[in-house]
């Protein structure tokens, strides 16, 4: 009779989720044969060291994290990002094995005679396809939100990623479109979201003209505002749920990573609030 119940009430769960409901009405398909097999999931926060990891929860910032060390039997471990610990170099080699692909952010390339930045997308296509040469990438078969590369994941399934995101690759996947169909059939998530976007929205303008009160640049803080609110805010929601529907689709890896804490670094300092 236990039993029963048991399997009644989760089959009402599975229709009673979003990420279920996500599913069906975003014409997303689950992963075929992976459902029963262990999987990864990687949450990368951009630029967060573990200094200041360590700093959050001692100050009881991260309280799910802590509680997972100090109940769970969860371990930190130090990741050692090689050299130079940015982003699209740490990804390559995590992605690849190809280390030290890139010498910076932003580099100029003799070979091209042109200064690159690794956000344009036909920088970020042309170097992942070198690294691609070397080895099969980590989330074939998987999905990538919010990274540099798509690490092997295909088109359909690389969302805000600089190797991805050209409007013609957009347009062509659909992602264009499920961007309001999402919008449409997640009413009370996209109105969570809109109020997220609009307290941020002050808060971060207040920061702005302390910023500019203190002689920074207002083009800058202006920049920094739009950054605070659409990716520190907004993006950072919309990868919360895509991670959750990604996960109930069965997928076998799917890597989020956050760039919000490092947008804010760069300006307001790596330990500010």
């Amino acid at each position: 009779m236990f039993a029963g119940i048991e399997s009644l009430a989760r089959r009402w769960r599975r229709r009673l989720s979003r990420s279920e409901w996500a599913i069906r009405h975003l014409g997303l398909t689950p992963s075929d044969g992976t459902s029963e097999e262990p999987g990864l999931l990687l949450i990368q926060i951009d630029g967060f060291a573990r200094t200041q990891l360590e700093r959050a929860l001692e100050h009881r910032r991260m309280p799910f994290l802590r509680r997972l060390i100090r109940r769970e039997g969860y371990e930190l471990r130090t990741f050692y990002p090689g050299i130079p610990s940015t982003t699209p170099a740490v990804q390559a080699e995590l992605y690849y094995g190809v280390r030290s692909a890139v010498p910076a952010f932003s580099f100029f390339d003799r070979k091209r005679g042109q200064l690159g930045r690794m956000y344009d997308s036909d920088w970020a296509k042309g170097l992942e396809a070198e690294c691609a040469a070397h080895a099969e990438g980590l989330l074939r078969g998987g999905s990538s939100w919010s990274n540099i590369y798509t690490g092997g994941a295909g088109q359909d399934e690389s969302h805000f990623c600089a190797a991805s995101i050209g409007l013609g690759d957009m347009w062509r996947t659909g992602k264009i479109r499920n961007i309001f169909l999402f919008i449409l059939f997640h009413l009370p998530s996209a109105a969570r979201i809109a109020w997220l976007l609009l307290v941020e929205f002050g808060v971060a303008a207040w920061d702005a003209l302390n910023g500019i009160f203190h002689g920074r640049k207002p083009g800058l803080e202006l920049t920094l505002l739009i950054s605070r609110v659409f990716i520190g805010v907004g993006l950072r929601e919309l990868l919360i749920i895509s991670g959750q529907i990604d996960v109930t689709r069965g997928l076998p890896v799917v890597h989020l990573n956050f760039v919000g804490y490092d947008e804010q670094a760069h300006a307001r300092g790596p330990g500010s609030r």
